[in-house]
């Protein structure tokens, strides 16, 4: 085998080399390489802190804030009133008036700035290092439980995800007590929860985990079903009349309306009871930096009342009103605008660069590699 590879090699090499040489070369001068080279490091690092405040960080304090009521009492001057206002003081008494504050997840700028002022500016990636060594511990799970599951089981991914997120239940609620409590000194493996709590946490966190893929598994049947896999294969799209394209498109509009139906339905419920059974289990003796309901609406007694303590699973979605979900998916949607506006301008800002650097050298390389047909535009 080796004989043969180096006779191949010997056979091809210089075939190779000639080709190489007459296709265009691209010169890029060190200072231009280097320069790209921080640019780009330095994108993903401000992508990946930016996506972690706005996908990770500020649903995770929506989840579990309870809005807070301030009540207001207003009393009746009894100098300017009247003789008849005052008969009506005597049996109406001061006036108590609950007035419903502005929840401070409802806006990026304002939780963002609510952080800051709890914790310093550093506070908007406040468990940041939590979450890494939670995604590291899921990946090796994840990677030992493929090795461990048989290849041909029925919706493998599922069982290999939920097996994950169970076996790693306990790191994830020391990330969400982490970035819910107030700024302490609590070190990162005080927080992680007993192995008593864990039969309380597997379960939220095996559906959390499992039902991206079983979302993923049901788009995938449908693909199958409506047939649009077996037409890329075909690709036949050249004889497609009008109502072929019609048919063909309307399928995938379908396909994309169940995705996010899966999303809405099957993967945002689970990630919200997730994290809402994590966070009661938060210690007592633990401030919340957003308000929040630790008896989520009386569903929940404290153990100090002889209770458990911890919210049930159905009840933690059941405790998660519609403003508040309407609340979190609004977060979402404007996180997800944000991020893909910042990927947008790093995206320009590296090609601008590149065309700053390279100058009328990297037009001459993109016509002659049109011309050798290395290339179409």
């Amino acid at each position: 085998m080796i004989q043969h590879i180096a006779r191949r090699g010997l056979e091809y090499g210089p075939a190779l080399l000639k080709r190489a040489r007459e296709e265009p070369q691209l010169q890029m001068p060190t200072w231009g390489a280097v320069l790209l080279i921080v640019t780009f490091v330095a994108s993903m690092v401000a992508i990946t802190l930016i996506q972690y405040t706005l996908t990770d960080l500020l649903p995770i304090l929506a989840m579990v804030e309870t809005p807070a009521a301030a009540i207001t009492v207003s009393h009746h001057d009894d100098e300017t009133a009247s003789k008849d206002e005052k008969e009506g003081l005597l049996e109406t008494g001061t006036t108590v008036t609950l007035v419903h504050q502005k929840p401070i997840t409802s806006s990026i700028r304002g939780t963002v700035r609510h952080l800051v002022a709890e914790g310093g500016k550093f506070a908007r990636w406040r468990g940041f290092r939590y979450e890494l060594i939670t995604a590291f511990a899921m990946s090796w799970v994840m990677q030992l439980s493929e090795a461990v599951i048989p290849q041909m089981l029925p919706l493998r991914l599922v069982f290999v995800a939920a097996l994950t997120g169970a076996a790693t239940a306990n790191l994830h609620a020391a990330w969400t007590h982490k970035v819910i409590s107030t700024p302490s000194d609590i070190r990162f493996w005080s927080r992680i929860p007993s192995a008593k709590q864990w039969k309380v946490l597997a379960l939220p966190a095996a559906i959390a985990a499992a039902m991206p893929y079983a979302s993923l598994y049901l788009a995938m049947g449908f693909i199958t079903l409506f047939g649009l896999d077996q037409e890329a294969r075909q690709n036949n799209f050249a004889n497609y009349c009008a109502g072929k394209w019609a048919s063909f498109l309307g399928r995938w509009v379908a396909v994309i309306f169940i995705s996010v139906a899966c999303t809405l339905f099957l993967c945002l419920p689970a990630a919200v009871t997730q994290v809402r059974v994590e966070a009661s289990i938060l210690p007592e003796d633990q401030d919340t930096t957003v308000p929040f309901d630790r008896s989520f609406g009386g569903k929940v007694v404290s153990k100090a009342l002889g209770g458990t303590g911890v919210v049930s699973f159905i009840d933690a979605w059941k405790s998660f009103n519609w403003e508040a979900r309407g609340r979190l998916i609004k977060l979402y949607i404007k996180g997800l605008m944000c991020f893909a506006a910042l990927a947008f301008v790093l995206i320009h800002v590296l090609a601008f660069e590149v065309f700053a650097i390279m100058g009328p050298e990297l037009g001459k390389y993109l016509a002659e590699a049109k011309n050798q047909g290395m290339m179409t535009l």
